[in-house]
């Protein structure tokens, strides 16, 4: 009598969970800490503030690629097979675009200054308003994908290809920007400018802003990449999913993580070498993406060392990876708490900005961060909880 075959479940990648907690709970420390700790401190440049500094200069590199991988990694779910529309996921990711979006240009607003600018007749400043930030950066990155997921559909070439493809491709474009803001503030110091031209140049600031503007530092053009390069991961580990898990995975993703941080400059010096040697470039742009480079490769060999973590250790549901799971929430609250996003009351952080020693900023710090456990904890049980008040 044949044995009837059993289906082999796929281990559940709780490393990518791990990576997005790790993510926003250094976002939120590295903002906290950056609006109490004194200026004092900072001139000192001790080691140990060199290391915070660098630690967190790479935190959105890191937040970005997970995003894209998660995003990715549900959106080639098996489950989901069949033409572009009728993917459930491509559906909620055109409303998570929708929502990144009203959310990010709603916390740019400060209700308590436009009431008081109402109530006095003053002028109220609107420029901020069409900043462009962390969620307008991440929805236009999964307009992206979306999109590039729809050519794979088309062409019925592999969504990796695509991603992976996109990212260089934004790669270089962010080269050829960096390089440009490098030579425009060269010009604005030697004196020939007084002031940078943003661009596209003449479009209104809120376009502007997508690109290179007054409000820009989250452009999709330097951070798209990695968002790309995170959903062909997500293709990746879907598609071979029950192989994600071992050893030779991480060991590839330390080891490719260590040369782009190694090597990132000679890496785009052959790049810049190439595209000038082929003439779609005359001078080393290329060279201005070293710091993109070597973030990348900081969060491949984090994910690399997170997947031997996730071998070693049983993880079970816990309110550590419930944090990454509601990044969102996280961003939204914080934005409201520690820079007064929307409402235009928060944290009482300005009257002490800069005032505080590393001990006190890392305390207050993570006590804050506490609060937002309880935040999690509370969100996450809120069916429970109001079904015993009943």
């Amino acid at each position: 009598m044949n044995a009837i075959p059993q289906t082999v479940k796929a281990p559940r990648l709780v490393f990518i969970d791990m990576a997005r907690s790790i993510a926003i709970l250094l976002m939120l420390e590295g903002h906290i800490t950056g609006e109490l700790l004194s200026s004092d401190y900072r001139a000192l440049n001790t080691d140990w503030y060199v290391f915070w500094q660098h630690l967190h200069g790479y935190t959105s590199p890191l937040f970005f690629t997970i995003s894209g991988i998660v995003f990715s990694y549900l959106l080639t779910s098996p489950k989901e097979e069949g033409s572009f529309w009728q993917n459930t996921r491509v559906q909620k990711g055109y409303r998570r675009v929708v929502e990144l979006m009203i959310w990010g240009y709603l916390l740019q607003l400060h209700l308590k200054n436009l009431l008081s600018c109402m109530l006095d007749g003053s002028v109220y400043q609107t420029d901020w308003l069409m900043a462009f930030h962390v969620l307008q950066s991440i929805g236009v990155s999964i307009c992206i994908i979306l999109f590039l997921f729809g050519l794979s559909k088309w062409t019925k070439w592999p969504f990796y290809y695509w991603a992976f493809g996109g990212a260089f491709v934004m790669l270089l474009c962010n080269g050829f920007q960096e390089f440009y803001i490098k030579q425009q503030r060269e010009l604005v110091s030697a004196g020939l400018q007084s002031s940078v031209v943003y661009r596209p140049a003449h479009w209104p600031k809120l376009i502007q802003n997508f690109f290179y503007g007054q409000y820009s530092d989250f452009s999709f053009i330097r951070f798209s990449g990695y968002t790309l390069f995170g959903a062909g991961m997500g293709h990746l580990l879907r598609t071979f999913e029950r192989h994600a898990m071992r050893y030779g995975v991480a060991f590839v993703l330390v080891l490719l993580g260590y040369i782009f941080v190694r090597d990132a400059y000679y890496i785009l010096w052959g790049l810049d070498f190439s595209l000038n040697f082929i003439g779609l470039q005359h001078e080393n742009v290329q060279l201005c993406n070293k710091d993109a480079l070597i973030g990348l490769g900081y969060v491949l060999m984090l994910i690399g060392v997170l997947i031997v973590v996730n071998r070693w250790i049983v993880f079970k549901d816990n309110l550590f990876l419930r944090m990454g799971q509601n990044t969102l929430l996280i961003y939204i609250v914080h934005v409201m708490l520690i820079y007064e996003g929307l409402l235009g009351v928060g944290l009482p952080l300005k009257a002490w900005s800069e005032n505080f020693s590393p001990q006190q900023s890392w305390g207050l710090s993570a006590l804050i961060i506490a609060c937002f456990f309880l935040l999690v904890w509370a969100w996450t049980n809120r069916s429970k909880l109001f079904l015993s008040r009943k």
